[in-house]
């Protein structure tokens, strides 16, 4: 066998990730610009096929009604995707949607505590939202066992990244 397969091969491998990326920002651009349809249109293949950026831009447009029947439902579907790929960004957006009570939790589930649980997944990776709102749930023992000092840690955390809120807490905190 010729080394000459696997190089082209490569070759026409590299050449076709950027247009992969290409759908991707277009319906990125056309969001920021308020071209909802556009943006479906980009977005909606390239979620369906498991990119977990487009899946959270779905769940986004799906959330606020843009270009869509605005529907809690399929906003979770799209976020939880996202979610389960490892999207901070999505993971933090679900936890939203169970704290908020935007999300069933299904039977016997407790939605503070599926909250909890996607605010870690996303805090841990340093989303500085997520941190501060695991803290606020610290504090509260919703979801999770009341503990002001790991409340503190994660709100500092939020704070050392500039989440103002976290920061504001923190001034108040001290004498």
């Amino acid at each position: 066998m010729s080394i000459a397969r696997p190089i082209a091969a490569l070759t026409l491998a590299a050449l076709m990730l950027p247009a992969l990326a290409e759908p991707l920002q277009d319906g990125i651009a056309a969001m920021h610009r308020k071209d909802y349809p556009a943006a479906l249109q980009w977005l909606e293949p390239l979620a369906r096929a498991g990119n977990a950026q487009a899946q959270l831009r779905m769940g986004l447009l799906h959330y606020h009604g843009h270009g869509v029947r605005e529907s809690d439902a399929q906003a979770v579907q799209w976020f939880e995707r996202a979610a389960r790929q490892g999207l901070a960004e999505a993971q933090f957006q679900l936890g939203n949607m169970y704290a908020y009570g935007l999300a069933e939790p299904g039977a016997d589930a407790d939605p503070n505590r599926l909250a909890a649980q996607w605010y870690f997944e996303a805090a841990r990776q340093g989303h500085a939202e997520a941190q501060y709102s695991l803290g606020i749930l610290f504090l509260s023992g919703s979801g999770v066992v009341q503990d002001e000092a790991e409340a503190m840690r994660w709100i500092g955390r939020a704070a050392a990244q500039g989440h103002a809120d976290a920061g504001a807490y923190l001034k108040g905190k001290k004498p």
